[in-house]
């Protein structure tokens, strides 16, 4: 398979969420299968979040974060948390592909901003990027801000997969390019001396799936999960930093 062009990463394993941690979640809908149309978080995802609030500082969902959205799961969302929670969104397809869902995450605390956009979080700059209006393409504006970073570590939140390379690892392939590049191509855009870690939510829901898939290329780390409330549903911590996944 593609996978072969990349070496594999371990992630430490966190047996507890350190105050002040960054949560990354893939896919927290849970499994399309369990799936019931009026469903908001998976419960595993939803009870990481609620048991966890005072802890973290912020979470980041990487796309597919409800099956059907609706304005009140987006609000229901807010509620179960607390004000100062951070919560962004790196949309994906079952968020934003269908016209009334994108106007409903529009509408939404969360969909108020131009995308990509730049945070930081532990002082590390967090590009959020919208990889469905860019049919999985990495635009040029997200490379922009990625390169014009005066930082030595990047991270890129997104939904979709960046690279042709890396297809294998999807829950699915729709509104994908027929132009999507090799990763190759992929890091020959980005700076050479600057660490890019991707965090990618677009995995994992189905058994046949990886819970967690960390894989470098040259300077860049592809760090990829997804919940199927199945066995083994990994979140990724950020903390001082470092990277770990976290078992929910």
């Amino acid at each position: 398979s593609d996978l072969k062009k990349f070496a594999t990463c371990n992630l430490p394993q966190s047996f507890e969420v350190i105050d002040n941690s960054h949560a990354f979640i893939g896919h927290a809908y849970g499994s399309p299968r369990k799936m019931k149309r009026n469903n908001g978080l998976a419960k595993n995802a939803m009870e990481f979040i609620t048991n966890n609030k005072s802890k973290l500082g912020s979470v980041t969902f990487t796309g597919d974060v409800f099956s059907s959205p609706s304005l009140d799961k987006w609000k229901s969302l807010r509620q179960k948390t607390t004000d100062n929670l951070k919560i962004f969104v790196a949309p994906g397809n079952s968020d934003i592909q269908r016209l009334d869902s994108r106007d409903v995450f529009q509408i939404s605390e969360f969909g108020q901003q131009e995308y990509p956009f730049l945070e930081y979080l532990d002082n590390i700059p967090v590009i959020f990027e919208d990889s469905i209006s860019n049919s999985w393409e990495v635009s040029n504006a997200t490379i922009e801000l990625a390169n014009n970073s005066d930082s030595k570590v990047v991270i890129i939140a997104r939904h979709n997969l960046p690279s042709s390379d890396l297809l294998s690892l999807a829950n699915s392939k729709s509104g994908k390019s027929p132009n999507l590049g090799t990763i190759e191509k992929l890091v020959q855009r980005f700076d050479k001396d600057t660490f890019f870690y991707w965090m990618i939510g677009d995995s994992g829901a189905f058994p046949h799936l990886p819970r967690l898939s960390c894989l470098t290329f040259k300077n860049h780390t592809f760090i990829v999960n997804g919940i199927g409330e199945l066995p083994g549903d990994t979140v990724v911590l950020l903390h001082k930093g470092k990277f770990y996944e976290y078992e929910i």
